[in-house]
């Protein structure tokens, strides 16, 4: 997939614009634990998916979900992690850098393991089907 200016102005405007109204969101409702929900908005997977579709093919598309996927696994084990690390060594700095590192590591097991079982799912269907 090549790279332009349109696509990056139209990635910029689209997801700009939802991080922003999801911050909106987050000044307006009063519980900012339930506001909270808006802060994993996927902006930036949702125009990645539009803009490999539109500017690429649907495959890539569908391979740029497949990582967003295992990146949302690893959203919910970094967020697991950042609040055990505040609430037991009592330092945002640290728990954060903790937690983030935890994303990056379980996000990439996360894409191998999905990469696993679809082959596994597709050798299988190979073997039924011939195809």
């Amino acid at each position: 997939m090549k790279l332009d200016f349109r696509d990056l102005a139209l990635r910029f405007a689209f997801g700009g614009t939802a991080v922003a109204a999801c911050f909106i969101l987050l000044q307006i409702i009063p519980s900012k634990s339930f506001a909270g929900i808006f802060v994993a908005f996927p902006a930036v997977m949702a125009a990645s998916v539009v803009m490999a579709g539109y500017f690429g093919t649907s495959e890539q598309a569908s391979d740029i979900a497949l990582g967003a996927s295992a990146g949302m696994m690893g959203c919910a084990i970094c967020v697991l992690t950042s609040v055990f690390c505040m609430e037991h060594l009592n330092r945002w700095g640290l728990s954060l850098n903790i937690a983030l590192s935890i994303w990056f590591f379980s996000s990439y097991s996360a894409t191998r393991l999905i990469h696993g079982l679809l082959e596994k799912i597709r050798g299988k269907r190979h073997q039924k089907t011939g195809y």
